[in-house]
């Protein structure tokens, strides 16, 4: 595959997206095993908007028997190589477009899950939006590095 003459991304950006990929391998993991083990989430009040259990055991917490926090972390799992700093030093297009691709659909997927939390169930999970600000940033940061290597 040719390699496309680019400029390099500041250093400082695939070191942060890297650390938000470890956050997002966190929190995801945490939901994962809540998922699994009880549907009481720590430091998450039950009642009201804020309400980590009613989101997290809805019918719209999981695709085809499979748990979206297994799908984030699966997400996250997948993005931690594309975020290292060597691979942003990679010239390739499609590893350039394929990770901006990967980010994309991380923000595609929580759009329809903020969607479901505010209009389908009317609660909030704290942790799926820690789950959402990551992703989003992550967006951002693969965005600007992809702008940044893309430039002529």
């Amino acid at each position: 595959m040719p390699e496309t003459p680019t400029a390099n991304v500041p250093k400082w950006l695939p070191l942060v997206a890297t650390v938000l990929v470890l956050a997002g391998i966190a929190v995801a993991t945490y939901l994962t095993i809540a998922h699994y083990t009880t549907p009481t989430v720590l430091a998450c009040p039950d009642r009201g908007l804020i309400n980590c259990g009613k989101v997290t055991t809805s019918s719209y917490s999981s695709i085809l028997g499979v748990p979206l926090a297994l799908l984030g972390l699966l997400f996250f799992i997948g993005m931690l190589p594309l975020q290292l700093p060597v691979v942003w030093r990679m010239k390739q297009p499609l590893v350039i477009w394929g990770r901006l691709a990967f980010a994309a659909s991380g923000v595609l997927m929580i759009f329809w899950l903020i969607y479901v939390e505010l209009y389908k169930l009317n609660a909030i999970c704290l942790y799926c939006t820690a789950v959402h600000v990551i992703t989003l940033g992550l967006f951002a940061l693969t965005a600007i590095g992809t702008a940044i290597l893309t430039e002529a």
